[in-house]
C-alpha cells in the first residue's frame, strides 16, 4: 500500500505551455501560432524574457470568442 495521497499521485498539469506543446492540444500548427504572434494576434500569449508561453484556459475562451454559427432554428410552414 502507498503512503501517498491520491492528490499527490495526480500528475502535475503545466500552468503554462510552448507553441509546441500547444499546437496540437487546440489543432492549429505551430507555424500558424508564431505567425499569429507577429500578425493577428488572436491566440493570447504571454512572453518571459525570451520565451512565448500559452496559458491553456485564454486560449480556449479567445477561441470560443472566434465561435460563429450554431443550430439553426426550423423555418416556418408558409401559411395559406
Amino acid at each position: 500500500m502507498s503512503d501517498q495521497s491520491p492528490a499527490e499521485t495526480a500528475t502535475v498539469q503545466p500552468l503554462f505551455h510552448d507553441d509546441v506543446q500547444l499546437a496540437p492540444l487546440i489543432g492549429l500548427s505551430v507555424s500558424f501560432l508564431r505567425k499569429d504572434r507577429r500578425a493577428d494576434r488572436v491566440i493570447p500569449f504571454v512572453r518571459v524574457r525570451g520565451r512565448i508561453l500559452y496559458d491553456l484556459g485564454r486560449v480556449r475562451a479567445a477561441l470560443l470568442a472566434l465561435e460563429e454559427g450554431g443550430t439553426k432554428r426550423a423555418r416556418r410552414a408558409a401559411s395559406g
